[in-house]
């Protein structure tokens, strides 16, 4: 109790002593304006920025952590208020990273989507999402890593759990009428969703296969995923197959190669479908993301997709 109260005294002391959140962001005598970042051009403080609500949360922090750390210093209880500013700065540390290294990828790399930039278990690296697409670069911005960032310790590979949720959020977001449903046979176990082009003869193949996995209980979602782009037969033909009146029957015959009437009246469905190929990763069709999001392409039999569908469940 008496360190508490010791403690508290220094408290009290201190913050008489320094100067407030208040009295450090008083208006600048010139502008009018708090004065508090230099600018890009020289190091002295420039009128052109104005205290945020940001900024305000940042200069409240470190008021803290200077008043805990004299504080404590002087009683002796140093453990406390190291372990307390390293909580409140660490945030501004990744702020700072995440500014640096967007400024460098913009100034080297102009033109780059960056989805997110987060920081990763490993420290000095960062994940970097562009487009959906993972990579990793150093807290300076300097230096990008392509491949997958490996746990040696629990052998878990962190990238591809990251992609295998970024597919799993991304096939959620896909509204029902850009679907083509094919419910299981009975209670559904399993649900898998596949990219499908219905000029593909690998696709056909797979398409055969259907009846045995919706007896096996597992639901089918095929999003047509013309694979060579607009002015190919295959967008032409993906795009009747959604603008007929029974998709699921135009489908069928196109598998066939037999002649659809419907009109071609989908070309932004299908610009929106590959779109999503692209973020998903895919790299020809068929291309079958399973129930954890890991993915499947090309064609397997019925058997060997169970098993993989299964697998893919238990984990």
């Amino acid at each position: 109790m008496q360190s508490t109260t010791h403690a508290a005294d220094a408290w009290a002391n201190n913050r008489a002593n320094s100067r407030s959140l208040d009295a450090i962001m008083e208006p600048n005598a010139a502008c009018g304006t708090p004065t508090l970042l230099p600018n890009d051009e020289t190091d002295k403080p420039t009128c052109n920025i104005q205290v945020d609500d940001t900024m305000r949360q940042t200069l409240h922090s470190l008021v803290i952590t200077r008043v805990l750390t004299r504080a404590f210093t002087r009683r002796g209880l140093i453990a406390l208020p190291l372990t307390l500013a390293f909580a409140l700065t660490a945030p501004l540390v990744v702020a700072a990273d995440k500014d640096d290294i967007t400024a460098n990828l913009k100034q080297h790399m102009p033109g780059i989507p960056i989805d997110s930039i987060e920081p990763t278990p490993a420290e000095g690296i960062y994940e970097l999402v562009s487009n959906g697409q993972i990579a990793y670069v150093t807290a300076d911005g300097k230096y990008l890593i392509a491949g997958d960032l490996i746990d040696v310790s629990s052998r878990r590979n962190l990238t591809q759990e990251k992609q295998d949720g970024q597919r799993l959020a991304s096939l959620a977001e896909v509204p029902a009428e850009r679907k083509l449903i094919y419910p299981a046979s009975g209670k559904k176990k399993h649900a898998i969703t596949v990219l499908t082009d219905p000029t593909c003869p690998f696709c056909e193949k797979l398409h055969k296969e259907l009846p045995q996995l919706q007896e096996a209980g597992v639901e089918v979602t095929y999003i047509l995923t013309p694979r060579q782009g607009p002015g190919s037969k295959g967008f032409e033909v993906s795009s009747q197959v959604q603008c007929a009146d029974k998709p699921k029957e135009a489908l069928e015959r196109a598998m066939q190669g037999q002649s659809l009437n419907s009109e071609s009246c989908a070309s932004d469905v299908m610009k929106e479908n590959m779109t999503l190929a692209n973020r998903l990763g895919m790299s020809g069709t068929p291309y079958t993301i399973l129930p954890n999001g890991s993915v499947m392409p090309g064609y397997r039999p019925a058997d060997a997709m169970l098993q993989a569908i299964e697998q893919s469940s238990a984990n």
